[in-house]
């Protein structure tokens, strides 16, 4: 079944611009892209009441899938409840051209079209090509997700920009968001936008230089225990079974912190084990982490919190690309990240995650890795491979957005 099925993680690298984190949906749309300037000018649609939208067209050529609106069955959105989605005919009945479609008038100040999509890189690229998603106005493609899908990762919301600025104000255009193609993946799209370009906010990993770094498979990196939830600590350093044989690096795997060291964590346990202190100045702000979790997806979890008071208060930070969910289940409750945002579900592979520690500049901090699960269903868990901290860092000329992002989850 090709579609996305799990929390999508939100991933923002673009051709113009990107944002780092997901979105709060208790914030309106105007609040989250940019600050809309009447509703005379400025268009952005959500999704959240229909699909098509008042005001769009819908052109549909298969019998069986075509772009319907989605609250949360095969995917969770970028921002609000719901995104436009289209899966694949699955009964081959024939094409897929299917096009979401409004007309709008250029206005002063209209830099940019953008909006987030997500796809299969699998299907829609060498050596299957069996789809794609394109973006046309009047009639002409100005993106396409195969040939500029700028190092995406399949199932993985990302941004992407269209220049504008070549349409006169008072110009009237058609714009027309297309799944076309056979036997191919999902598609989708979400938070479309007419008006300024959005700012780019550059990931703070990897670092140039590097202040601190612990490598967990030569040592415990000297990492305490902190209380939390029900005990004992789940986690234990030494070989860990169960986990890919390499990390981030391509390196191959001996020692590291993980919630079981053979076998299942166990369940309604909470842990944490804390590292530092770090003093934390401008060259020293980007916290990279390489780590690797299969987790129940929803119900256990783990997360990153900061302590600047020796460990008496800490607070959750958040990665550039966010964590996958909020453990907020009413019924099954994790120890220690209940109603929190955790990493959680399956990273299938060793991934690296980014954290801004700008905030504690000047301050010296703590840093907790928290994990929690609840009354049932046991599963591998969360291994820590290597934690370096660094300078914030701009990509070299020789760098793409793309190689850097794809470093990252």
């Amino acid at each position: 079944m090709r579609t996305a099925i799990a929390l999508l993680v939100v991933s923002t690298v673009c051709c113009t611009a990107a944002l780092a984190a997901p979105v709060d949906a208790s914030k309106s749309a105007g609040e989250i892209m940019f600050p809309i300037r009447g509703p005379e000018r400025a268009l952005f649609e959500g999704f959240e009441t229909s699909v098509p939208p008042a005001g769009w067209t819908l052109h549909q050529t298969n019998v069986n899938d075509t772009w319907t609106q989605d609250c949360g069955l095969n995917g969770e959105p970028y921002e609000g409840s719901c995104f436009a989605d289209c899966q694949y005919d699955a009964d081959y009945s024939g094409p897929q051209d299917e096009r979401l479609c409004f007309d709008y008038t250029i206005e002063a100040g209209d830099e940019c079209l953008c909006f987030y999509a997500f796809g299969s890189i699998y299907w829609a690229v060498d050596p299957y090509q069996n789809y794609n998603l394109v973006v046309e106005i009047d009639g002409v493609p100005v993106w396409d997700y195969r040939n500029d899908n700028d190092g995406a990762v399949t199932w993985q919301w990302q941004l992407y920009c269209v220049d504008l600025t070549g349409y006169g104000v008072g110009e009237d255009i058609t714009v027309c968001f297309i799944y076309e193609g056979y036997d191919g993946a999902q598609g989708a799209f979400d938070a479309i936008s007419i008006g300024e370009c959005i700012s780019e906010q550059q990931y703070c990993c990897p670092s140039a230089t590097i202040c601190d770094q612990l490598n967990f498979s030569a040592n415990s990196g000297g990492a305490v225990g902190a209380t939390c939830g029900a005990g004992p600590s789940p986690w234990e350093w030494g070989t860990c079974t169960g986990n890919p044989a390499t990390d981030c690096d391509g390196a191959p795997i001996s020692n590291e912190w993980c919630t079981e060291q053979s076998g299942n964590y166990p369940s309604q346990r909470g842990g944490a084990i804390v590292v530092g202190p770090f003093n934390i100045t401008s060259g020293c702000v980007c916290l990279d982490l390489c780590h690797y979790y299969e987790i129940e997806f929803g119900y256990d979890g783990g997360n990153v919190k900061v302590s600047a008071d020796g460990g008496t208060t800490w607070e959750l930070v958040e990665p550039s690309a966010g964590y996958d969910d909020v453990l907020d289940s009413t019924s099954f409750i994790a120890e220690c990240v209940a109603d929190e945002p955790v990493f959680t579900g399956d990273s299938v592979q060793y991934v690296r995650d980014c954290f801004d520690l700008s905030a504690y500049e000047g301050e010296d901090i703590l840093v907790g890795f928290f994990f929690g699960s609840d009354e049932s269903n046991e599963y591998l868990g969360w291994y820590l491979r290597w934690v370096k901290l660094g300078s914030d860092s701009s990509p070299v000329e020789s760098t793409s957005w793309g190689a850097i992002k794809a470093m990252y989850r």
